[in-house]
């Protein structure tokens, strides 16, 4: 991972000083560089090696991640990122967002370059990639116009994420497992099993937020509910017991530590964070029926991350 570090921080043009040692902490930071760590595993599975233009597929998934993560935090208000001050907390709200959509463009022109090295075009793939900073944005937006809303849709909700998280990982693997001038049907099955894995994702993420302290997991507990995110233990919950509007009602018009504990208390008294493992599972199994039916590729390595991901769950 260190070779797609290296061409984030070389191919950089931030001419201001301070922003552009914000954006090196975030690179350079601890972190686990998933979506780039999938598209390299991917090249990896189908060719047996991983090219230049895989390491910037690689690079331009990780910079567009890092955008969506500051325009993230200035509307979470989060003060840390990855052990790292946010850009928000050390400048302005106005200084994060124009360098989350820097940040945009840089994973664009990433993009290209790496589509160049390979001779390609963004027409050479088919699954929406020319639309790729719609669809993300769109999930950004969708998640900004449903929060607070105890009225969505467990529908809604997944829809929002498969924009926002799901289509990304989906990208991820399809960068890395396609061929030029081979047949698009592995690419389009690592897409699927990527989309579906990106979905499970973010179901495991939600669950981290109702089951992990801060210390377990980086951010505080219950921080979605603070932030007016409704996730999928929340939305199942509210659908089991009607009386947990109440609660959330409450807690929004007063929130307090104790209002908080009460509405937790409430949801884990529901089959919400089971049905959430239950959904979550079966996007993995989604994922897993696209791997089997892509032809002479070995799945070892992708098995031992997906268990290290999803512990007992896989």
């Amino acid at each position: 991972m260190e070779e797609v570090k290296a061409i984030i921080l070389s191919e950089m043009m931030v001419l201001h000083p301070a922003v552009k040692r914000k954006i090196v902490e975030y690179v350079e930071a601890p972190g686990k560089y998933l979506r780039a760590g999938l598209c390299l595993l991917f090249a990896q599975m189908i060719e047996g090696q991983i090219s230049r233009s895989k390491l910037y597929f690689a690079a331009h998934l990780e910079v567009l991640h890092l955008a969506t993560l500051i325009h993230d935090d200035v509307i979470d208000g989060a003060g840390r990122r990855r052990g790292v001050e946010t850009v928000h907390q050390q400048f302005s709200n106005r200084i994060a967002i124009y360098t989350g959509d820097y940040l945009l463009a840089y994973s664009g022109r990433l993009l290209e370059k790496g589509l160049r090295l390979q001779e390609l075009s963004q027409e050479d793939f088919n699954v929406g990639n020319d639309k790729l900073m719609e669809i993300i944005l769109r999930g950004e937006l969708l998640q900004l116009l449903n929060q607070f809303d105890a009225d969505m849709t467990m529908k809604a909700y997944l829809k929002q994420i498969q924009g926002k998280t799901a289509f990304l990982f989906g990208l991820a693997c399809q960068l890395g497992s396609f061929i030029p001038g081979q047949s698009k049907k592995n690419s389009n099955l690592a897409f699927r099993s990527g989309q579906a894995l990106g979905m499970a994702f973010q179901l495991r993420d939600d669950l981290i937020d109702y089951q992990l302290v801060e210390s377990q997991s980086g951010k505080p507990r219950l921080q979605d509910i603070q932030n007016g995110i409704y996730t999928a233990p929340l939305l199942f919950a509210l659908r089991e017991d009607k009386a947990i509007r109440q609660n959330l009602t409450a807690y929004i018009h007063q929130p307090t530590v104790e209002g908080l504990e009460v509405l937790a208390e409430k949801i884990f008294a529901t089959q919400a964070i089971a049905r959430t493992e239950q959904l979550m599972v079966a996007y993995l199994k989604k994922m897993t029926n696209f791997l089997d039916r892509m032809p002479k590729i070995s799945q070892d390595s992708l098995r031992e991350l997906l268990e290290t991901i999803f512990s007992h769950y896989f």
